[in-house]
């Protein structure tokens, strides 16, 4: 019988940005001479080896991977590999994956979509733990990489102070969301600098409002809407809520957010620091600042980073998604470029409009940030079947160390065929496939074996245009959550104190309660589970850092 479950945490609050690149490693043979294979192999009766094989569930399964197609083949060639590939839609994963596991059946590699799944895994007996001792001998680079830039990653891959999974990283986890202005709007009505403190982000706001931004007549603009709230509740301390619509729909974990105070585990939305910055949003509001829409949100609909108030010019800041939604240089590599996502649709409604990259707000005592996304992506698991031949966590950490180790290599794994799919014009990527959707992609083996691996200086040596730019444009200040594994707490009481906290929230802003309502909020909070979950959270996290 397994060890029933502790209750483990990760941490790391990351408020400064920079990840230092590691540099280009060893050519395509990983360290070994010619002629010696590079995975673990089995030998038959006559002495010869045969290929080692694997059921392969380490990849975001948008389409069914062609066996036969060439990035498989030189895979399998490489590694002297078999891969039986297991397809799980991805728009049911867990509904699926769970049905498979539950009849006894299991891959032998396994991405894990939710780390909260991870402690369930283990006393289920589905995965083991990955000895520390085989990563560094079979995959030295990456673990490096790991050691390096993202340490955190390790905390979501723990249960009982052991390793059950090789994480994997996000590097747009790195960059906070995006601050961005109506450039035309602030010119038009004499503002020539980017607001950067609150207080100018009130004069401007204030002048979007009165002063007739768009030029049509009317008195029908905003300064803002709920996409910028967060920014203006980091300019107090870490945003109490990170996502509005999404919390307002029901989402938890986008008002239960934790982080340290007083070397503590604590959650942001009660903190007192969020009532001033309440007290700021509702004078903003009285003042006719805020559109009165933003409890429906300015993302009506499509898209869920499309803010279609900002598009149709009824608010001149907006923001919660990524610098690549809103790059507003075009690549001259890319013939028909038209710039990000979102940076398009806005110059479609808006062709004479101008976008610009801003900073989150600073406040009264120096605070400043928008949200970040995780620096975890999903890890890999390999499973307790598999784990009973060796041979087969020898292979997957050998594939991973080759990820980190041969750019072309990582090309064919993440684009395809060199000269096919893509080419090198000297040191410069292009592809030539770049209209292939998920699943064709998928079809085609790209981003199916190479385990999740998302090595920063590959990526940032293929994608140079992409992140030079955001290393431009979107190196500002940022709020990362403390990780915390799963605990009861949490299921038990998120609903409630979800719904407490956006009704709390949402009245105060709008004026429907005074902001003296904050602290009948908080203790309401801390009666309904607030209390227990935020206990429950400190020691699981002191739990797994050791104190």
């Amino acid at each position: 019988m397994r060890k029933s479950m502790k209750r483990i945490a990760g941490s790391t609050l990351t408020l400064a940005l920079g990840v230092g690149l590691l540099a280009g490693c060893s050519g395509g043979n990983n360290g070994n001479e010619p002629g010696e294979t590079q995975a673990g192999t089995a030998t038959n009766g006559n002495g010869a080896t045969e290929p080692i094989t694997l059921d392969w569930l380490g990849y975001d399964s948008y389409g069914q991977p062609d066996p036969n197609s060439a990035v498989v083949k030189a895979v399998e060639e490489k590694f002297n590999a078999k891969f039986d590939f297991w397809y799980i839609d991805s728009q049911k994963w867990e509904d699926n994956l769970n049905v498979r596991l539950a009849a006894g059946e299991m891959p032998d590699v396994l991405k894990i979509t939710n780390r909260q799944n991870l402690p369930k895994y283990v006393t289920q007996g589905i995965i083991e733990p990955i000895p520390m001792e085989k990563i560094e001998e079979f995959a030295p680079t990456y673990l490096k990489f790991l050691n390096d830039n993202y340490p955190e990653v390790w905390d979501g891959v723990k249960y009982d102070g052991q390793i059950y999974a090789i994480p994997m990283t996000n590097l747009n986890g790195t960059y906070p969301t995006v601050v961005i202005w109506r450039q035309d709007w602030l010119a038009n009505v004499g503002i020539t600098k980017t607001p950067e403190t609150i207080q100018e982000y009130e004069e401007a706001f204030t002048k979007f409002r009165n002063d007739d931004p768009d030029k049509d007549g009317k008195k029908d603009t905003y300064g803002l809407s709920d996409f910028a709230l967060p920014n203006i509740l980091g300019a107090y301390g870490y945003p109490g809520i990170s996502d509005f619509k999404g919390a307002a729909k029901g989402d938890a974990a986008k008002t239960i957010q934790f982080t340290m105070k007083d070397d503590n585990v604590v959650i942001a939305s009660i903190q007192p620091e969020m009532k001033e910055a309440l007290a700021t949003l509702q004078k903003w509001y009285k003042a006719g600042l805020i559109d009165p829409e933003f409890i429906t949100s300015e993302n009506t609909t499509g898209y869920w980073a499309d803010s279609q108030a900002f598009y149709n010019s009824k608010i001149g800041i907006t923001g919660m998604s990524m610098y690549y939604h809103w790059r507003n240089e075009l690549n001259p590599d890319i013939a028909d470029d038209a710039g990000g996502g979102q940076f398009k649709a806005f110059k479609e409604t808006n062709p004479e409009g101008n976008a610009v990259f801003g900073v989150p707000a600073v406040g009264p005592s120096g605070n400043s940030g928008t949200p970040m996304w995780d620096t975890a992506s999903h890890p890999i698991a390999i499973t307790s079947e598999a784990m009973k031949n060796p041979q087969k966590l020898e292979l997957l950490l050998k594939m991973i160390e080759a990820a980190c180790t041969d750019y072309e290599y990582y090309l064919m794994l993440t684009n395809g065929v060199k000269d096919v799919d893509w080419k090198l014009d000297g040191d410069k990527f292009i592809n030539l496939t770049s209209s292939d959707t998920l699943a064709e992609a998928n079809v085609k083996g790209k981003n199916v074996l190479n385990a999740k691996v998302s090595f920063d200086p590959f990526i940032k040596q293929r994608d140079t245009f992409d992140f030079a730019f955001a290393d431009e444009h979107a190196k500002t200040t940022g709020y990362k959550s403390v990780y915390v594994p799963n605990v009861e707490a949490f299921s038990k009481y998120s609903n409630t104190l979800n719904k407490l906290t956006v009704d709390a929230y949402f009245k105060i802003i709008a004026g429907e309660e005074p902001v003296e309502y904050f602290d009948e909020y908080v203790e309401a909070f801390r009666k309904n589970g607030g209390d227990e979950l935020e206990k429950a959270a400190n020691e699981a996290y002191k739990q797994m850092v050791g104190e």
